[in-house]
């Protein structure tokens, strides 16, 4: 049976296995953490899941230890460096890579900026209560607005890596929302109306990462939003990446 290697971390890998579950094919596939792992399906015969991170090294001598037909690349559309670092083994590793777009949402009325950092300096000059919804990661750009500890809320993954980077950088335990997404408006507004907040900050995570159903939530309780925009990238949607694995398949017949 011929492999294929995936990376994902983010919805997109969870419809693209239940596509591959009906091809003759064996998939491993690779996330970033065991949190990741947690959410995915069981695994069977023709799926193996590794948990942990991988710099470029590491990737070139997992491709090489197996004849895998491609690679695909499903990881979140602002892990810019993973992306990188995928396609560059791939290339080493002369092996096809395939990269999964999240199909892009519509940000009419939300302030779009470049970086977290851009957002960091639009927060500095406004008013009242904050949440900040771009991930755990990132949030040092936020502590240098003066008074960050009272006015901005932050909504990350509910685990204990998360939560202590939240506490490190000075967020108090009132302040850190640790929740599983994606939300529905119902409960964003909740959570708006909760803790007063005036502004949302977030990114573009497509249809299946919440952002739709964000900006309803804010727009209907006259919260502004900034936006960081998304990396420019090229890429296919998930029925074009499996009408390609398919040629492929057919090719090594």
């Amino acid at each position: 049976m011929k492999k294929l290697l995936l990376f994902g971390g983010t919805s997109e890998e969870h419809s693209l296995l239940k596509v591959l579950a009906a091809y003759p094919i064996a998939v491993t596939l690779c996330v970033a953490s065991e949190y990741g792992k947690m959410l995915l399906p069981e695994t069977g015969e023709k799926l193996k899941i590794l948990a942990g991170c991988l710099d470029k090294k590491q990737m070139l001598e997992l491709m090489c230890e197996q004849a895998f037909l491609c690679v695909v690349d499903a990881t979140h559309p602002y892990a810019v460096e993973v992306s990188d670092n995928i396609k560059a083994a791939a290339t080493a590793a002369k092996l096809p890579y395939l990269r999964l777009l999240r199909q892009k949402s519509q940000t009419g009325g939300s302030i779009i900026v470049p970086s977290v950092q851009d957002a960091a300096e639009v927060l500095e000059k406004s008013c009242g209560n904050v949440l900040i919804t771009t991930g755990s990661k990132e949030l040092s750009a936020f502590i240098k607005i003066k008074d960050f500890k009272e006015r901005l809320y932050v909504r990350v993954l509910p685990t204990a890596e998360s939560v202590q980077s939240c506490l490190g950088l000075g967020f108090s335990y009132g302040h850190i929302i640790a929740m599983q997404g994606p939300f529905s408006k119902e409960l964003n507004m909740a959570l708006l109306k909760q803790f007063n907040i005036k502004t949302m900050v977030t990114k573009d995570g497509g249809k299946c990462g919440g952002f739709p159903d964000k900006l309803e939530a804010a727009k209907e309780l006259d919260v502004d939003v900034i936006v960081v925009g998304r990396p420019q990238e090229e890429g296919f949607s998930e029925a074009q990446i499996s009408q390609e694995i398919l040629r492929l398949l057919e090719a090594k017949r």
